[in-house]
């Protein structure tokens, strides 16, 4: 089942050309990395396919739903939820209250319920409890819930943007270049994360990412992106040996590092 479909998407920003005629199928269950020199629209796509950018033609679907041009908070409140770059978005709050931010996508207590602090409203607050508790646990963030997210260690600011986006309740995630900035323990710390997502919660995910030790360890596809255009997909081992990507991503080294 095809969870996020693009179908012929192009972004022109005046003359310039960000993405040109891009059409990626993400299906249920996979991971699939999206890779491409810096500049090659990947982020763009990205914004594209999570509404912060409207394509200047073409479609997005999510979940078999036309998606193209909605807000980005309707999108995300059907699913399709992104990670960011930039971890200090939060930077004056606590750990604790960052992660509970996102579970205001998804209060299912009607409003009524809400203003008068009905039971629905009690039920929705013991159950977020529970699961950032978990979340916590889960991200390795636990001892961290107290502390202003500025104050906390940059690996654990990645994993936290993390946290957010588990707490909104996703069926897609989306993850920008999560491996930025980390050493080789917060790097294999994250593989492991993005493993137990798809592995233990059945989340999809799409991702961008350059440290490609990473990416050819996780990924079930790979999409790549050159000058705005797809240039290839497939497999890791497919990826990895296509002349065209080595000639314009990979260089001919990566075999080599990628075996080792």
């Amino acid at each position: 089942m095809s969870m996020l479909r693009s179908e012929n998407v192009s972004m022109y920003f005046g003359g310039l050309k960000a993405v040109e005629n891009v059409s990626l199928e993400v299906r249920e269950g996979e991971i699939l990395s999206l890779i491409g020199p810096n500049g090659a629209g990947k982020t763009t796509f990205f914004n594209l396919a999570s509404g912060f950018l409207t394509p200047t033609k073409g479609h997005v679907y999510f979940s078999d739903k036309e998606v193209t041009g909605l807000p980005p908070h309707v999108i995300a409140s059907m699913g399709l939820v992104r990670t960011f770059q930039k971890t200090n978005i939060f930077a004056e709050v606590s750990v604790e209250e960052s992660v509970r931010i996102g579970f205001n996508l998804h209060r299912r207590a009607s409003l009524g319920s809400i203003l008068t602090g009905g039971r629905a409203t009690r039920d929705e607050d013991g159950r977020i409890a529970g699961v950032l508790e978990e979340l916590l646990a889960f991200t390795g963030l636990a001892d961290w819930r107290k502390a202003l997210v500025k104050n906390i260690p940059y690996g654990k600011q990645r994993m936290l943007s993390i946290a957010i986006a588990l707490a909104t309740g996703p069926k897609l995630l989306m993850l920008d270049e999560p491996a930025t900035g980390l050493n080789p323990v917060e790097t294999k710390e994250l593989i492991d994360i993005i493993l137990r997502i798809r592995g233990d919660r059945g989340i999809t995910i799409l991702l961008i990412e350059h440290n490609m030790r990473l990416v050819v360890s996780i990924s079930d596809r790979m999409a790549v992106l050159s000058y705005g255009e797809k240039l290839a997909e497939g497999k890791p081992d497919e990826i990895s040996r296509n002349p065209a990507v080595i000639e314009a991503y990979l260089g001919k080294g990566f075999q080599n590092v990628s075996q080792g």
